[in-house]
């Protein structure tokens, strides 16, 4: 049994519900600030709650402390927990700066614990599809990617920076994941008011990627999210719309073989990543998809994509 310490009642009371449905996970503690949120919790959910940090980062029966406070945070806590021997499990971005970044590294190398970072779109059922396709190598070399999401301005504020850090950065994530690190990169942005608009055009030897980030649909328009990966011998596409009218459809076009629309069983991309974490800890595995390197390099293409935009 992980016994798991939650940092964070935002998205820290989401991750300990996942928890509550996976067997092999237990929740000991959450912390927070909010008095009043964390009486609620602890009602609904049955777990010890504390408002002081340092019962959850020195508990020695806690195995897992699962980093849910604001980026800003991450570096820090991440590093007090490992010290404290305590294995990570941190919200995505692990952080707004490569140094950062660095510094949780080697902390995990310097005190020998396992990290993880939720980046879970990995772990989405058309992703994941997607990056087993590209593993069998029978569509040969990617020379395209191209991925986007659109959204009406429903999660707050999505203005350049925040959309580029909160949204955007899933885009990169499984880019990165596909075609690895680019050489150059040229963004564009536009900023309305708490709403924009993002796209990155990410150069590579003989190939490129596109990535677009829209929070400024109308609220008539659903959420909408897709992917188009062109090869040698190939392409992979993912078209979704959510909202009233819900569609999904995944598609492979292959040389000499007629389209196939691939009959995809949904599955819960967030629960997904915590089964792949119970099974990394049990077995006291590192990650191929959601470790640290993966996530450094995810948090460098951004820098990268601030400075263009920022800097020309």
């Amino acid at each position: 049994m992980i016994k798991v310490g939650i940092l964070g009642t935002g998205f820290g009371k989401n991750h300990a519900e996942l928890y509550g449905k996976i067997d092999g996970f237990e929740v000991v503690s959450i912390f927070g600030r909010n008095k009043d949120k964390l009486a609620e919790i602890s009602n609904e959910l049955k777990v010890r709650t504390t408002s002081d940090i340092n019962d959850i980062i020195k508990d020695p029966g806690i195995d897992l402390i699962d980093i849910c406070l604001p980026t800003e945070l991450h570096s820090k806590w991440a590093v007090e927990g490992m010290k404290n021997n305590k294995h990570i499990f941190c919200e995505t971005p692990i952080s707004y700066s490569v140094e950062d970044a660095q510094e949780i590294k080697e902390a995990m190398l310097k005190y020998n614990k396992n990290l993880y970072v939720d980046m879970f779109i990995k772990f989405s059922t058309p992703h994941q599809t997607a990056i087993n396709l590209v593993k069998k190598e029978g569509l040969g070399r990617p020379h395209s990617f191209r991925s986007y999401n659109k959204t009406s301005p429903r999660w707050g504020d999505l203005s350049i920076r925040k959309n580029i850090e909160t949204f955007h950065i899933h885009n990169i994530d499984f880019m990165c994941e596909i075609m690895g690190m680019p050489k150059s990169v040229t963004a564009a942005a536009v900023n309305y008011n708490k709403k924009s608009i993002v796209t990155s055009s990410l150069y590579y030897e003989n190939c490129y990627a596109i990535l677009e980030s829209n929070s400024n649909m109308p609220y008539c328009c659903p959420f909408e999210i897709g992917f188009e990966i062109v090869f040698e011998n190939g392409v992979i596409r993912y078209d979704a719309v959510y909202g009233e009218f819900t569609r999904e459809e995944c598609s492979v076009f292959e040389n000499n073989k007629p389209r196939e629309v691939l009959s995809l069983k949904m599955k819960d991309e967030y629960e997904e990543v915590f089964k792949h974490l119970l099974f990394c800890l049990t077995n006291n595995l590192k990650s191929e998809l959601i470790d640290i390197e993966n996530a450094i390099n995810t948090v460098k293409i951004k820098k990268m994509i601030i400075d263009s935009f920022e800097k020309g």
